[in-house]
């Protein structure tokens, strides 16, 4: 198949319209429509309807897209390894939640800056399925806090359990009061950075089967942005344990009295294939080494006052 071909299925397959493919390619649209016919006589089935709205993908076409999205990213890869400068040294492309990032990770890029300079490592930060995003090869491997990972066409690692803490606003009418299931929460307003972290997908699931969150779920985009909603007073979050301990601690922030029924881990997955790369040997054994030594503040002690 050929790349260019791919590229403007692609681009249709996203932008749903031939026009405003091209126009994103900086193509004719004619160019457009030939690549298409040709890559559909290459694979000799029809890969996309053509409606008076634009288009969309036919089932041979929605099976494609996603390899096509993976032979487009690996063709590029390649380009970019045998067109750089000799000498280059080897880059790791890393997905990252952003609590993980700034709660737990930045020592390990302190240790990768300090011991490894040479090392090019791109962190990104992580708003969409973590396993998608590496199965896509948009990011090389990632670290993320949810559920323990089902996927059986990534590898994956277990780093550590982690704790989730339900906070509010020290006024909240939660804060203080009996919570005897999970559906006295469902009326209430929730805070989150993005829905599709695995952990509040886990808790939307849980409110879901108690009846729903009536008052309607908040996403801001930024742990920050979350832990100063609810410090205002707008709405409640579910939070790993790491990234409010400080803010329990200086009473700005209180905790509900609600155990999550799920667990949750912070977890790495890599694509296929990596488990050879010493960069990424080196970024793994060292995320490893420091979360296994980080202790989560324990709410029983330093906390339990301001809860």
């Amino acid at each position: 198949m050929n790349i260019k071909h791919l590229c403007a299925f692609l681009a249709v397959a996203e932008a749903g319209s031939f026009t405003e493919a091209a126009r994103l390619l900086g193509l004719a649209q004619p160019t457009v429509t030939a690549r298409i016919k040709a890559l559909e006589q290459t694979l000799e089935t029809c890969l996309l309807h053509r409606t008076t709205e634009g288009a969309r993908l036919t089932p041979a076409g929605r099976r494609l897209h996603r390899y096509a999205r993976r032979i487009v990213r690996l063709s590029e890869l390649a380009l970019e390894s045998v067109s750089g400068p000799a000498g280059t040294p080897p880059s790791l492309v890393i997905g990252a939640a952003e609590c993980l990032t700034t709660y737990r990770l930045i020592p390990v890029i302190e240790y990768l800056h300090l011991r490894h300079q040479a090392l090019e490592v791109s962190l990104r930060s992580l708003s969409d399925d973590p396993v998608s995003l590496v199965r896509d090869e948009q990011v090389d491997c990632a670290f993320f806090i949810g559920s323990r990972t089902t996927a059986e066409d990534v590898n994956h690692l277990v780093l550590r359990p982690e704790r989730l803490t339900l906070v509010a606003h020290p006024s909240h009418p939660l804060v203080g009061a009996p919570v005897r299931s999970t559906a006295d929460l469902a009326p209430h307003t929730v805070a989150c950075a993005h829905r599709g972290s695995g952990y509040q997908h886990s808790f939307e699931t849980a409110l879901a089967e108690a009846g729903g969150s009536g008052a309607g779920i908040l996403a801001l985009g930024s742990v920050d942005a979350v832990k100063r909603s609810v410090g205002e007073g707008i709405g409640m979050a579910l939070m790993p344990t790491v990234t409010v301990a400080e803010e329990l601690r200086l009473g700005q922030l209180r905790c509900i009295d609600w155990q999550p029924p799920f667990e949750v881990f912070s977890q790495c997955v890599w694509r296929r294939g990596l488990d050879d790369n010493p960069l990424f040997r080196t970024v793994l054994d060292a995320a490893q080494q420091v979360m296994e030594e980080q202790e989560t503040p324990p709410l029983d002690r330093e906390l339990e006052p301001a809860c």
